[in-house]
């Protein structure tokens, strides 16, 4: 189902479209060429990234888009929202764009795309985890995002 509410000028609305089961294999295949490459050099194999995005896909109020370019996803954005005590926050798990067509406005469409569609649903905060380097941290500084003083990320090997 196309997101066809949506009216934003500078957002090509036909080429953004719910994530659906259906998609998921094509999916972890652009996972995998697009984690598997720098910065990040993760050792992710189909049935590893399958498993991954379709956990996501499972997780109860999952919402997730992607973005098609020619009938081929290019793009995809996947997450879940929760209740908290002052409304609805969004978790951003998975968020990729194909290497090839990065630096082309893809992914900042897609995230307003995202936060209007979770505006009017009634979620009122996006959280996320990303690696601290400009390609990353930087993406989401220059689409308004900040890293909040009251929370930080911590994490032990067992």
């Amino acid at each position: 189902m196309k997101l066809k509410s949506i009216d934003w000028r500078d957002i090509d609305v036909e080429s953004i479209e719910n994530l659906k089961y259906d998609n998921l294999d094509e999916c972890s295949n652009l996972f995998i060429a697009a984690f598997n490459a720098e910065p990040w050099n993760d050792k992710w194999n189909f049935n590893t990234a399958r498993k991954r995005l379709e956990d996501i896909y499972k997780t109860p109020n999952f919402k997730g888009l992607v973005y098609k370019k020619h009938n081929k996803i290019v793009g995809v954005i996947m997450g879940n929202y929760e209740q908290w005590y002052d409304g609805f926050h969004y978790n951003i798990k998975e968020f990729f764009i194909d290497t090839n067509t990065q630096k082309n406005g893809i992914g900042s469409k897609m995230l307003r795309c995202l936060e209007k569609h979770l505006k009017e649903t009634g979620v009122n905060v996006i959280h996320l985890f990303t690696s601290k380097s400009d390609k990353t941290e930087g993406f989401y500084r220059r689409n308004a995002y900040e890293v909040p003083d009251e929370i930080t990320m911590m994490s032990k090997d067992i």
